[in-house]
């Protein structure tokens, strides 16, 4: 028995994010534990668009990256890499709590957390 994610893990992260101006988000994932290991999902990206992550799947697997995608319109995004990969958590303890923590970086926006689901399949061969 082992108290890591193997090297073959998948992590995602669903979030519903509506927000009217989508460029002021920060969202952190941090892993269980007193030094957990934290990674960026999104830093500022979404441009001036209302809504790109109410609803988006975050996933290493995705074809676009948030951090390169070119967002266009208003509207949900989805799938995309987060800006780090989630196998940054390969090999560190999965059991306890995580934390996902959302900023708004700017004022004269309106913006909530209706739901979010974190996905950890961990796959041992």
């Amino acid at each position: 028995m082992t108290n890591k994610l193997s090297n073959y893990a998948v992590i995602t992260l669903q979030i519903w994010v509506p927000h009217t101006y989508s460029g002021d988000i920060v969202v952190t994932l941090t892993s269980p534990g007193y030094s957990g290991t934290s990674i960026y999902i999104t830093n500022r990206r979404g441009s001036s668009y209302d809504d790109v992550f109410d609803g988006t799947l975050f996933a290493d697997s995705a074809a676009n990256s948030v951090a390169t995608y070119n967002f266009k319109a208003n509207g949900v995004v989805t799938p995309l890499k987060p800006e780090s990969p989630f196998s940054t958590f390969r090999g560190k303890n999965p059991n306890g709590q995580w934390e996902v923590d959302f900023y708004d970086n700017a004022s004269g926006d309106n913006g909530k957390v209706n739901k979010l689901i974190l996905t950890i399949q961990g796959k041992n061969f």
